[in-house]
């Protein structure tokens, strides 16, 4: 299964949708949160695959998606277990511990999160941490899951 993932769009649909047009072969996007707008109109775009989004920070004084959206869901794919959120409630800026915890709380071996506009990937007690960066700033990721193995690579535009 091959997944896109984005975040902290802010307004950059375009982006987005540029970055999803270079993968026609996708099975599902993600996106973590700032920018439910743009979120929507891709997934709207995009029928035909599985969509899920969580919003974030910016989005809660946003009346558009504010209440549609979570703050973070679970998404399974065969053994692998996603745990998807924004950050900006587990201080991703200032601490990846609190997003382990909760990612091993639910028992994900994949934590996706955005928040800080940075593309990081870190490995701590077997869970995977994974930030795509700001699809604003042309960056996006790629999840690659074939039974329990599972490869992630940031992208840029």
């Amino acid at each position: 299964m091959k997944i896109l993932v984005f975040s902290d769009s802010h307004g950059a649909y375009h982006k987005m949708k540029k970055a999803a047009d270079l993968h026609p072969d996708s099975d599902m996007i993600i996106f973590l949160g700032d920018g439910l707008y743009d979120a929507d109109t891709l997934f709207e775009e995009k029928k035909t695959i599985a969509c899920v989004g969580v919003k974030g920070n910016c989005d809660l004084v946003s009346a558009y998606g504010a209440n549609t959206y979570l703050d973070e869901q679970t998404v399974d794919i065969g053994q692998t277990r996603i745990f998807c959120t924004h950050g900006h409630k587990y201080h991703a800026k200032s601490t990846l511990m609190n997003l382990l915890y909760r990612a091993q709380e639910k028992e994900a071996q994949l934590c996706l999160y955005g928040h800080t506009h940075i593309a990081l990937e870190s490995v701590f007690d077997e869970v995977r941490l994974f930030n795509p960066g700001s699809v604003r700033n042309g960056e996006y990721g790629i999840i690659y899951i074939e039974n329990a193995a599972v490869c992630t690579s940031h992208a840029k535009l």
